[in-house]
């Protein structure tokens, strides 16, 4: 019995030869796998080499020009998943110290609309520990990295995953009190400097073909890369921005910023809490989840669910 233990421990393949596998399969190229799991491209090959010869199995067509999954390679692919991930949870949950939520976000998303409320939510759940991290221009790969969820940008979907949508974003333009001394809103965006919070401009674009002739036609601009600095900016009094309604909501109540047009954009893109299903009740997060849809919902907005 011992002689047959051996032998099948000797016949299982390594987390890492799944983990070469898994992420071949998904990136269908062994250099852009390389480059996720910090590997040479010969290194990943070997390494799915390695697994065809313990499977006895091809698991990879390799053509010039693209890599193809086999049948065999793809019966494989959601079990790896499993295993790979049950080895993600036991390692997160026994490296952790009590019950954690790890979170992705954009970071003017963290810092104006997640952080100031998580001293709620450390009222309600003093045992419960958050980590936000910022790496918002990375979807996470929830099989290998021990985040819980991201609060995600944009138009996409998540059919494979748990979402709750949170608001829809509305653009409004806004300046501080200081342009508007001496002068009404409408005279001003005629003459005012436009902050742009995108390198494209395309804000802006949008709101001249919504609300032509509001602005001069030929305002000067001040351009940046975030829509945090594009606040600032703002609120140091260096022109006119659009910015979103909900992550400026404390300078407007607290008339740091002046909204100047009644008009608003809405650009199609929302703020999205995405998480794999498995996580869903795992201690920490299923209290997390619970707050924050009361958050939602208390702050008004609607509560439909993708996935």
């Amino acid at each position: 019995m011992q002689g047959a233990h051996r032998k099948m421990s000797r016949q299982l393949p390594s987390i890492e030869l799944l983990q070469a596998f898994l992420t071949v399969a998904k990136t269908e190229n062994f250099g852009k796998a390389g480059e996720s799991l910090n590997l040479s491209q010969s290194a990943v090959s070997r390494q799915v080499a390695q697994l065809e010869s313990r499977m006895a199995c091809r698991l990879f067509e390799r053509h010039t020009r693209k890599i193809v999954v086999t049948p065999e390679g793809a019966a494989l692919v959601p079990v790896a998943e499993q295993v790979i991930g049950l080895l993600s949870d036991a390692s997160s949950m026994l490296g952790r110290v009590g019950r954690s939520v790890s979170l992705r976000a954009h970071p003017t998303m963290a810092a104006r609309w997640l952080i100031p409320r998580l001293t709620a939510f450390y009222q309600r759940y003093p045992d419960v520990s958050v980590s936000v991290d910022t790496v918002y221009h990375r979807f996470p790969d929830f099989a290998f990295e021990s985040i819980d969820a991201m609060f995600a940008y944009g138009t996409a979907t998540w059919p494979d995953y748990e979402a709750m949508p949170l608001w829809e974003e509305a653009l409004i333009p806004v300046c501080a009190p200081q342009l508007l001394t001496g002068t009404d809103s409408q005279a001003m965006l005629k003459t005012a400097r436009l902050v742009d919070s995108s390198m494209d401009r395309l804000d802006w674009r949008r709101w001249d073909d919504l609300y032509p002739d509001t602005t001069g036609g030929d305002n000067g601009h001040l351009t940046f890369d975030t829509l945090e600095s594009a606040i600032v900016a703002t609120k140091c009094g260096q022109g006119v921005a659009l910015v979103d309604a909900v992550l400026t909501r404390e300078e407007l109540l607290e008339q740091q910023l002046i909204r100047v047009h009644p008009g608003s954009i809405k650009t199609g893109g929302r703020y999205t809490l995405v998480y794999p299903k498995r996580v869903k009740r795992s201690s920490g997060f299923a209290e997390f989840l619970e707050w924050l849809e009361r958050e939602v919902a208390e702050a008004g907005f609607a509560l439909t669910r993708d996935g």
